[in-house]
């Protein structure tokens, strides 16, 4: 490791954490400085395997259109690798049915295709790409803590401890650098090394739902139960609250991902996982896998609630210092944001740096509070989106916002139209996608549509039917 002095002014960044957020940020990094270096506690396996250090790597991921956008655009032929090695590619409209509210939502070929993969494959396949970057190296340890520079006000590197498999552990050592990038997740350590160095811990905004996950893959058929690839079986709130999806996913198999809220665990045993499929909504998950044949055990993990720190709020705050992914803001995992996320905090930090660049300065020094401003503006849609889903339950824990029923009684028709109108259902997709910001279905023509008469917005989903190669199941 080097032993240089910080803040003698040599072009490295430090990444701490190797999921998706950190090898964005590497990625990202590449492109701006000499040096980047990533730090991962894990063994970084040549091979699509699941790693310790991503406890919800076993479960349902979606990447959405907007975050395969920057993808695709970070790495050419990223998705065609991921097709044929077995990724399927789902138009959300046309061959995805998703139940909400108790009513599926209108059949319509929407443009707006998705990849479904597991997540430690995807993964895999962008570590790879990063790892072919010449100026990107991987390292296996521990960040005990950030190094102050000798100017004030400014990170200068982090201090580092080698994980091995030697017996007893060595004597951590500093690594200097120009900018560091916190991408390790929600067990972050940010504050409290914050705190050491002078600074204030950002405000936290909680919202707790007490969620549960369990996970299982089966062999996909080659005559499934049910004519569309993808099946999102979502509750009725506040009547019901447990979940459910099956995603096609690579090697020809299903991933199939039950949860809830509020304690309410889906069990890890043979038939509790089977009689918890059997309660969701609708029939259609149990039905395709109580015939089905398991590749897996079941596997299990919880969720406790949204979190974000308030970076963006604090007045003062160190130079050289980035924070990204899980670390600055987690969601509830059901809505599918969090890698979409990192992907426009991947985009916004590369902007960042391309303007201190353009600005005389390769030091990021104005780099770290122009960021945090973009990151945290970059969160409040997704928080939004995700939060007002859990604030239609009253069990729900945090601070809501006085405006909140309303947008929750708005949203509710939303989804109602949804069940009936292509049109309305494309422009949530679109939203929901992240591909548009909400206020697309604030628009008056959407407005309309949710409160015209039913058989204006029947007639506008035949239409859309037409252009879909068989018509919309009865029940999906």
């Amino acid at each position: 490791m080097s032993t240089e002095k910080a803040g003698s002014g040599f072009d490295r960044a430090i990444v701490i954490g190797a999921s998706m957020a950190g090898l964005l940020a590497a990625r990202v990094l590449s492109q701006h400085f000499a040096e980047v270096v990533v730090v991962e506690r894990d063994e970084l396996c040549d091979n699509p395997d699941h790693r310790k250090g991503v406890p919800q790597g076993r479960h349902a991921h979606a990447l959405l259109c907007q975050g395969q956008a920057i993808m695709a655009e970070l790495f050419p032929g990223l998705f065609e690798d991921l097709v044929a090695g077995g990724a399927q590619r789902v138009d959300m409209g046309a061959q995805a049915a998703w139940l909400h509210f108790g009513k599926w939502k209108a059949r319509h070929r929407s443009g707006l295709a998705s990849y479904y993969q597991s997540r430690p494959f995807l993964e895999w396949k962008v570590r790879q790409r990063v790892k072919a970057i010449a100026n990107v190296r991987f390292i296996r340890g521990d960040v005990v803590r950030l190094l102050a520079a000798e100017s004030s006000d400014k990170i200068g590197g982090a201090l580092i401890r080698p994980r091995g498999d030697a017996a007893v552990a060595p004597e951590p050592s500093p690594m200097y650098a120009d900018l560091v990038a916190d991408a390790s997740g929600r067990a972050s350590h940010m504050p409290r090394w914050l705190e050491e160095l002078g600074y204030e811990k950002p405000r936290e905004s909680q919202v707790r739902i007490n969620g549960g996950y369990a996970t299982r893959l089966y062999r996909r058929p080659a005559t499934v139960p049910f004519e569309r690839q993808v099946v999102i079986l979502y509750p009725n709130p506040p009547y019901t609250c447990r979940i459910g999806y099956i995603f096609p996913i690579e090697g020809d198999r299903w991933l199939v991902t039950l949860g809830s809220r509020f304690a309410d665990y889906p069990p890890t045993d043979e038939d509790g996982f089977l009689a918890y499929a059997k309660s969701l909504d609708a029939p259609d998950i149990y039905d395709a896998i109580r015939v089905g044949e398991p590749l897996s055990d079941i596997v299990g993990n919880r969720f406790k609630a949204n979190r974000w720190r308030h970076y963006e709020q604090l007045a003062r705050f160190p130079q050289g210092l980035v924070v990204m992914g899980d670390a600055l803001c987690s969601f509830n995992p059901a809505y599918g944001q969090g890698m979409t996320t990192c992907a426009l905090e991947a985009q916004a930090l590369d902007m960042c740096l391309g303007k201190a660049a353009a600005g005389g300065t390769r030091s990021a020094r104005v780099l770290a509070d122009r960021f945090r401003r973009q990151a945290g503006d970059i969160v409040k849609t997704p928080w939004l989106l995700a939060t007002s889903e859990d604030f239609r339950y009253a069990q729900t824990e945090g601070k809501r916002p006085f405006w909140m029923s309303a947008l929750t009684w708005y949203t509710r028709k939303i989804h109602q139209r949804s069940a009936l109108d292509s049109v309305v259902y494309g422009a949530f997709l679109r939203v929901m996608q992240m591909v548009d910001p909400p206020t697309r279905l604030f628009r008056l023509s959407i407005v309309r549509r949710i409160f015209s008469p039913a058989g204006v917005a029947e007639q506008s989903t035949k239409v859309a039917l037409t252009k879909v190669t068989s018509a919309q199941p009865e029940r999906r």
